[in-house]
Protein backbone atom coordinates (compact mmCIF):
# COMPACT_ATOMS: atom_id res chain seq x y z
CA UNK A 1 0.00 0.00 0.00
CA UNK A 2 1.05 3.75 -0.25
CA UNK A 3 2.43 5.53 2.42
CA UNK A 4 2.10 8.90 2.13
CA UNK A 5 4.47 9.56 4.79
CA UNK A 6 7.95 7.49 3.30
CA UNK A 7 10.87 8.95 2.69
CA UNK A 8 14.73 7.94 2.56
CA UNK A 9 17.72 10.22 3.16
CA UNK A 10 21.35 10.20 3.48
CA UNK A 11 21.20 9.60 7.58
CA UNK A 12 18.96 6.35 6.72
CA UNK A 13 21.70 5.31 4.44
CA UNK A 14 24.53 6.39 7.14
CA UNK A 15 22.63 4.89 9.82
CA UNK A 16 21.22 1.76 8.17
CA UNK A 17 24.54 0.67 6.50
CA UNK A 18 27.52 2.33 7.80
CA UNK A 19 29.76 4.93 6.28
CA UNK A 20 31.58 1.94 4.56
CA UNK A 21 28.08 1.49 2.20
CA UNK A 22 27.51 5.07 1.61
CA UNK A 23 29.58 4.52 -1.87
CA UNK A 24 28.35 7.73 -3.80
CA UNK A 25 29.17 10.18 -0.88
CA UNK A 26 32.31 8.26 0.74
CA UNK A 27 34.08 6.48 -2.22
CA UNK A 28 37.46 8.21 -2.64
CA UNK A 29 37.07 9.45 -5.82
CA UNK A 30 34.10 12.13 -4.39
CA UNK A 31 35.83 13.21 -1.00
CA UNK A 32 34.49 16.87 -1.75
CA UNK A 33 31.07 15.84 -2.50
CA UNK A 34 31.10 13.51 1.03
CA UNK A 35 32.70 16.85 3.16
CA UNK A 36 29.92 19.14 1.44
CA UNK A 37 27.03 16.46 2.09
CA UNK A 38 27.94 16.74 5.75
CA UNK A 39 28.22 19.89 6.14
CA UNK A 40 24.69 20.60 4.76
CA UNK A 41 22.78 18.25 7.02
CA UNK A 42 23.69 20.44 10.12
CA UNK A 43 22.02 23.53 7.47
CA UNK A 44 18.59 24.55 7.98
CA UNK A 45 15.23 24.19 5.93
CA UNK A 46 14.43 25.97 2.42
CA UNK A 47 12.02 28.96 2.54
CA UNK A 48 9.11 29.95 0.53
CA UNK A 49 8.69 30.00 -3.04
CA UNK A 50 6.68 33.37 -2.23
CA UNK A 51 9.62 34.82 -0.95
CA UNK A 52 10.85 38.60 -1.91
CA UNK A 53 13.65 39.15 -4.01
CA UNK A 54 16.86 41.32 -3.32
CA UNK A 55 15.43 43.32 -5.91
CA UNK A 56 12.61 45.01 -4.32
CA UNK A 57 14.52 46.95 -2.21
CA UNK A 58 15.58 45.68 1.03
CA UNK A 59 18.24 47.87 2.43
CA UNK A 60 18.54 51.74 3.10
CA UNK A 61 20.91 53.72 2.27
CA UNK A 62 21.79 55.18 5.89
CA UNK A 63 22.44 51.64 6.33
CA UNK A 64 24.72 50.90 3.49
CA UNK A 65 26.45 53.90 4.21
CA UNK A 66 27.01 52.18 7.73
CA UNK A 67 27.58 49.11 6.40
CA UNK A 68 30.42 50.87 4.16
CA UNK A 69 31.99 52.47 7.59
CA UNK A 70 32.22 48.82 9.15
CA UNK A 71 33.16 47.07 6.16
CA UNK A 72 36.55 49.38 5.61
CA UNK A 73 36.97 49.06 9.32
CA UNK A 74 36.66 45.05 9.65
CA UNK A 75 37.19 43.96 6.40
CA UNK A 76 39.02 46.01 3.72
CA UNK A 77 41.89 44.79 5.00
CA UNK A 78 41.63 41.41 3.44
CA UNK A 79 39.05 41.92 0.61
CA UNK A 80 40.76 44.39 -0.98
CA UNK A 81 39.24 44.74 -4.24
CA UNK A 82 35.99 45.21 -2.50
CA UNK A 83 32.87 43.16 -1.83
CA UNK A 84 32.56 40.24 -4.24
CA UNK A 85 30.77 41.50 -7.55
CA UNK A 86 27.24 40.66 -8.44
CA UNK A 87 28.57 37.63 -10.86
CA UNK A 88 30.34 36.26 -7.96
CA UNK A 89 27.23 36.39 -5.53
CA UNK A 90 25.11 34.99 -7.91
CA UNK A 91 26.55 32.25 -8.89
CA UNK A 92 27.51 31.31 -5.40
CA UNK A 93 24.38 32.28 -3.53
CA UNK A 94 21.64 32.59 -6.44
CA UNK A 95 18.60 30.64 -5.44
CA UNK A 96 19.01 30.78 -1.68
CA UNK A 97 17.67 33.63 1.06
CA UNK A 98 19.92 36.18 2.71
CA UNK A 99 20.21 34.24 5.78
CA UNK A 100 22.64 31.48 4.12
CA UNK A 101 24.82 34.69 2.38
CA UNK A 102 24.42 35.93 6.19
CA UNK A 103 25.23 32.75 7.65
CA UNK A 104 28.42 32.81 6.22
CA UNK A 105 29.56 36.43 6.79
CA UNK A 106 29.10 36.04 10.01
CA UNK A 107 30.80 32.74 10.75
CA UNK A 108 33.98 33.66 9.21
CA UNK A 109 34.70 36.88 8.97
CA UNK A 110 36.34 38.70 10.01
CA UNK A 111 39.10 36.25 9.37
CA UNK A 112 41.17 36.80 12.23
CA UNK A 113 37.92 36.40 14.69
CA UNK A 114 34.73 35.63 12.95
CA UNK A 115 31.50 35.82 14.70
CA UNK A 116 33.22 39.25 16.51
CA UNK A 117 31.01 41.82 15.06
CA UNK A 118 27.17 42.26 16.46
CA UNK A 119 24.15 41.38 14.59
CA UNK A 120 23.48 45.37 13.09
CA UNK A 121 27.01 45.33 11.89
CA UNK A 122 27.10 42.00 9.78
CA UNK A 123 23.37 43.32 8.42
CA UNK A 124 24.34 46.85 7.69
CA UNK A 125 27.64 45.13 6.02
CA UNK A 126 25.43 42.66 3.77
CA UNK A 127 23.23 46.22 2.72
CA UNK A 128 26.74 47.91 1.45
CA UNK A 129 27.58 44.54 -0.41
CA UNK A 130 24.20 44.78 -2.36
CA UNK A 131 24.38 48.38 -2.86
CA UNK A 132 27.63 48.17 -4.29
CA UNK A 133 26.72 45.27 -6.38
CA UNK A 134 23.64 47.47 -7.94
CA UNK A 135 20.77 46.20 -5.53
CA UNK A 136 18.54 48.28 -5.21
CA UNK A 137 17.96 50.21 -1.82
CA UNK A 138 14.50 50.63 -0.40
CA UNK A 139 12.53 52.81 2.46
CA UNK A 140 12.82 50.08 5.02
CA UNK A 141 16.21 48.83 7.02
CA UNK A 142 17.18 45.54 6.44
CA UNK A 143 16.39 43.30 9.90
CA UNK A 144 17.60 40.11 11.00
CA UNK A 145 13.91 38.44 11.06
CA UNK A 146 13.67 39.45 7.16
CA UNK A 147 16.80 37.28 6.20
CA UNK A 148 15.01 34.20 5.70
CA UNK A 149 12.22 35.73 3.40
CA UNK A 150 14.17 37.37 1.05
CA UNK A 151 15.51 35.26 -2.55
CA UNK A 152 18.74 36.09 -4.43
CA UNK A 153 18.19 35.92 -7.65
CA UNK A 154 19.03 37.18 -11.32
CA UNK A 155 16.52 40.40 -12.21
CA UNK A 156 13.94 38.46 -14.07
CA UNK A 157 13.92 35.25 -12.08
CA UNK A 158 15.53 33.17 -15.13
CA UNK A 159 19.08 32.70 -13.87
CA UNK A 160 19.65 28.66 -14.06
CA UNK A 161 20.50 26.99 -10.77
CA UNK A 162 24.20 26.45 -10.51
CA UNK A 163 26.31 23.37 -11.62
CA UNK A 164 26.44 20.83 -7.98
CA UNK A 165 24.05 23.11 -6.16
CA UNK A 166 21.82 21.32 -3.82
CA UNK A 167 18.58 21.14 -5.40
CA UNK A 168 14.82 19.56 -4.71
CA UNK A 169 12.88 18.72 -7.71
CA UNK A 170 9.20 16.87 -8.41
CA UNK A 171 8.58 14.58 -11.07
CA UNK A 172 7.21 11.09 -11.93
CA UNK A 173 10.08 7.92 -11.19
CA UNK A 174 10.57 5.65 -13.57
CA UNK A 175 13.18 3.28 -14.68
CA UNK A 176 15.59 3.25 -17.61
CA UNK A 177 16.26 0.43 -20.25
CA UNK A 178 19.26 0.35 -18.23
CA UNK A 179 17.37 -0.10 -15.04
CA UNK A 180 18.65 2.89 -13.49
CA UNK A 181 15.89 5.32 -12.02
CA UNK A 182 14.83 8.48 -13.56
CA UNK A 183 12.10 11.68 -12.63
CA UNK A 184 10.08 12.29 -15.84
CA UNK A 185 8.00 15.23 -16.32
CA UNK A 186 9.88 16.82 -13.70
CA UNK A 187 9.58 20.07 -12.41
CA UNK A 188 13.15 22.45 -12.63
CA UNK A 189 15.60 22.01 -9.82
CA UNK A 190 15.11 24.41 -7.53
CA UNK A 191 18.10 25.22 -4.67
CA UNK A 192 17.44 23.66 -1.23
CA UNK A 193 19.62 24.03 1.85
CA UNK A 194 18.31 20.84 3.34
CA UNK A 195 19.00 17.53 1.93
CA UNK A 196 16.88 15.59 3.90
CA UNK A 197 13.23 14.75 2.91
CA UNK A 198 11.20 18.26 2.99
CA UNK A 199 8.98 19.29 5.62
CA UNK A 200 6.61 21.30 6.77
CA UNK A 201 6.40 24.32 4.45
CA UNK A 202 8.94 23.19 1.87
CA UNK A 203 7.33 20.01 1.75
CA UNK A 204 3.49 22.15 1.17
CA UNK A 205 5.75 23.58 -2.01
CA UNK A 206 6.82 20.78 -3.47
CA UNK A 207 3.73 19.04 -3.31
CA UNK A 208 1.82 21.20 -4.90
CA UNK A 209 4.47 22.10 -7.79
CA UNK A 210 3.13 21.70 -11.09
CA UNK A 211 5.38 19.30 -12.97
CA UNK A 212 7.55 20.11 -16.16
CA UNK A 213 9.11 18.51 -19.01
CA UNK A 214 12.67 18.10 -17.57
CA UNK A 215 13.76 14.28 -17.25
CA UNK A 216 16.53 13.66 -14.55
CA UNK A 217 18.96 10.68 -14.12
CA UNK A 218 19.06 9.95 -10.43
CA UNK A 219 22.36 8.51 -8.94
CA UNK A 220 22.76 6.02 -5.97
CA UNK A 221 19.04 5.93 -5.09
CA UNK A 222 18.93 4.26 -1.75
CA UNK A 223 17.24 2.68 -1.04
CA UNK A 224 16.08 0.97 -4.13
CA UNK A 225 12.37 2.48 -4.64
CA UNK A 226 10.73 -0.48 -6.75
CA UNK A 227 7.66 -0.26 -4.85
CA UNK A 228 7.59 3.20 -5.81
CA UNK A 229 7.61 3.34 -9.22
CA UNK A 230 5.01 5.36 -11.00
CA UNK A 231 4.53 7.83 -7.63
CA UNK A 232 5.18 11.36 -7.89
CA UNK A 233 8.36 11.33 -6.22
CA UNK A 234 10.75 14.15 -4.75
CA UNK A 235 14.57 13.84 -5.40
CA UNK A 236 16.96 15.90 -3.37
CA UNK A 237 20.59 15.71 -4.22
CA UNK A 238 23.68 17.54 -6.16
CA UNK A 239 22.78 18.76 -9.59
CA UNK A 240 24.83 17.56 -12.43
CA UNK A 241 24.59 19.41 -15.72
CA UNK A 242 26.50 17.95 -18.82
CA UNK A 243 25.75 18.52 -22.39
CA UNK A 244 23.32 15.69 -23.20
CA UNK A 245 21.91 14.85 -19.70
CA UNK A 246 20.91 16.33 -16.58
CA UNK A 247 21.54 14.11 -13.32
CA UNK A 248 21.18 14.24 -9.86
CA UNK A 249 23.19 12.65 -6.96
CA UNK A 250 20.61 11.98 -4.30
CA UNK A 251 20.78 12.37 -0.59
CA UNK A 252 17.20 11.94 -0.14
CA UNK A 253 13.85 10.95 -1.83
CA UNK A 254 10.30 10.55 -0.75
CA UNK A 255 7.24 9.80 -2.37
CA UNK A 256 4.52 12.45 -2.40
CA UNK A 257 1.91 10.47 -4.64
CA UNK A 258 0.81 7.06 -5.04
CA UNK A 259 0.39 8.44 -8.87
CA UNK A 260 1.97 10.59 -11.37
CA UNK A 261 -0.03 12.74 -13.92
CA UNK A 262 1.79 14.37 -16.70
CA UNK A 263 1.50 18.01 -17.32
CA UNK A 264 -0.91 19.16 -19.59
Amino acid sequence: MFNKGVSFSFLDMVFSRGWRGSRHLCHPRHPRLAILTVLLLTQGHGFSQSARTIWSGVYTEVQAERGKARYEMSCASCHKGGPPNSDLLMRDWSGTSLDSFFDRIKTTMPANAPGSLSDSNYIDIMAYILRADDFPSGSDELEPAMLKGIRLEAKDGSQQVPNFALVSVAGCLSQGSDNGWLLINASEPVRTKDPGPSKEDELKTVQSKTLGGQKLILMNVYPAPDAYKGHKVEAKGFLIRESKETRVNVTSWQSLAPSCDPPR
